[in-house]
């Protein structure tokens, strides 16, 4: 069966296989930005009920690979192939992406435990001298590189995950919920764009002074005590941060 067309018979739901064409349509940039994917027009191309076409279009609204611009039309977002919606829980964004489908590797280096740098030790209120477990992953997306994060977990001494253990379940947060049944509750972000250095540039393969977004995060349990920090630097134009905010 050609790629683009429907399988009935694969026992993968309708809407899942319609999204998975367009989301992959739209990463590709094999979509026009500036045409609107109307449900019209999908129901003549996919030759099926509103329903599937709908739930299809509604997921890619909530993963950001479209957007709805009132009375025009649901229009597909190009350029960043990575978009982060805001209710992807901090340390689950290598499931999430491989969730999309977009074949996520990590590889994990330099596992130890240290004293963080004073400014860490400060925000997450630590004692004189406490050592906190840290190492680097890096997160490519189609074998290339998206995100560099230094991570500082605040963890039982007894907490010693190897490699493979980091790398195969992608994050460190659920090895603790798992072993220790640390969980997390809130995250908190800051976000800015800055000039990559030349160990970043050989990093990510661009230019040195090339644009990327740093994204510090502070993690706490819940009970409210830091449980971490993390420093994640990314490609600025393959990753885009969706978030909310209420009054």
């Amino acid at each position: 069966m050609a790629y683009g067309e429907l399988d009935p018979s694969s026992g993968v739901p309708l809407y899942r296989q319609i999204k998975e064409i367009l989301r992959r349509e739209i990463a590709e940039g094999n979509v026009d930005p500036n045409t609107p994917m109307t449900e019209a027009q999908l129901l003549g191309r996919f030759d099926v009920s509103r329903a599937p076409i709908r739930q299809a279009l509604q997921e890619l609204v909530s993963e950001g690979y479209v957007y709805r611009k009132q009375g025009k039309g649901t229009f597909p977002v190009t350029g960043a192939r990575v978009r982060r919606p805001a209710d992807v829980r901090s340390g689950a964004l290598y499931q999430y992406l491989s969730d999309s489908g977009l074949h996520p590797t990590g590889t994990v280096s330099g596992i130890e435990r240290v004293e963080p740098p004073a400014r860490i030790r400060d925000l997450l209120g630590l004692e004189a001298h406490e050592r906190l477990l840290h190492f680097i992953r890096l997160i490519s997306v189609e074998n290339e590189p998206l995100v560099e994060a230094s991570i500082y977990v605040r963890a039982p001494e007894e907490f010693s995950p190897s490699i493979e253990e980091l790398e195969d379940r992608g994050s460190a947060f659920e090895l603790l919920e798992r072993e220790f049944g640390i969980t997390l509750d809130r995250a908190e972000h800051e976000a800015w764009a800055t000039a990559a250095t030349a160990g970043q540039a050989a990093t990510f393969g661009v230019g040195e002074g090339s644009p990327l977004l740093v994204i510090e995060t502070t993690f706490f349990t819940t009970g409210g005590l830091p449980a971490g920090w993390r420093s994640a630097v990314h490609r600025a134009e393959d990753f885009k941060y969706r978030f909310t905010t209420s009054r």
